[in-house]
């Protein structure tokens, strides 16, 4: 599978990064107009928000709402830790970095941008032989180096595939996902998105409802405007298709969604679906 391959820095001081997302600057900014989709937004520095592709950690300030600080904090100095961006210290909130030592010499791989600007791509630490901005086939070994697949190995992150990943880097990903599951690590230990879990709980001070961030983003967007989850599958929308692996079968994400009253989980394992 072939990407663009754009050298640069990853900063973090002044801003959010999370265990999926992460600011970057490019040595040669004219390479962002050979991928695909709308025009990155970039900054008064040239800074760009790079989405990690295949991988979605749980969230720590979707419309107010949290999900555990406990494991979003982990999935985000993993991160971190795996750029060797040292010295952080965040504010009194954990929401934003006020120092640290960040300019870090990396590179990503990416192919397109998402609806919102970001570039969707793999992200490493560390030099590369190849040219910057030439067209790179990404090889399993560095693929393995990828901080992407590291998060799934480690446990830190719950795998999200959309179109577009291949098959052979999608089946890799969900072996670390399996390792990290059968190994108890990180999140898998807490993980209840296919055992059940009641809906409230999501809000409860100690917030140790641990699910698939998807679901969470869901159902916190539906109870902003409704008092109850009654109609919750219905307010899903139609459009919102999936793939079920390994049979390839088409279903909307909300009938996978099972629920009892207040209690809900999904039918199907994270890392058997792919978004549409």
């Amino acid at each position: 599978m072939s990407f663009i391959l754009i050298k640069g820095t990853f900063h973090v001081v002044g801003y959010s990064p999370d265990g999926d997302s992460i600011r970057f600057k490019a040595n040669n900014p004219e390479h962002w107009s050979k991928i695909k989709g709308s025009p990155p937004q970039l900054n008064e520095d040239n800074h760009v928000q790079i989405r990690l592709i295949g991988i979605d950690s749980l969230e720590t300030h979707f419309h107010d709402c949290q999900q555990s600080m406990k494991w979003a904090i982990s999935a985000a100095n993993f991160l971190l830790d795996s750029l060797e961006i040292s010295g952080v210290q965040w504010n009194e909130q954990t929401n934003v970095i006020l120092k640290a030592e960040d300019n870090i010499e990396g590179f990503i791989l990416v192919k397109k941008t998402d609806q919102h600007g970001r570039p969707l791509g793999f992200i490493f630490k560390g030099k590369i032989d190849e040219l910057d901005g030439s067209d790179l086939f990404l090889p399993l070994d560095l693929f393995f180096n990828s901080v992407n697949y590291k998060s799934l190995f480690y446990g830190e992150s719950y795998p999200t595939y959309y179109r577009g990943i291949a098959p052979t880097l999608r089946s890799k990903m969900t072996q670390a996902v399996n390792h990290a599951r059968r190994n108890n690590r990180g999140l898998w230990q807490f993980d209840l998105t296919n055992q059940g879990f009641n809906v409230w709980d999501l809000f409860a001070e100690d917030k140790t409802v641990v699910i698939l961030p998807k679901l969470f983003r869901r159902l916190v967007s539906h109870l902003r405007t409704n008092q109850t989850v009654d109609n919750f599958k219905n307010s899903v929308v139609k459009s919102e298709k999936v793939l079920i692996l390994p049979h390839k079968k088409k279903l909307l994400f909300r009938d996978i969604i099972i629920q009892q009253d207040h209690v809900f989980k999904l039918s199907k394992l994270p890392e058997d679906l792919v978004y549409l």
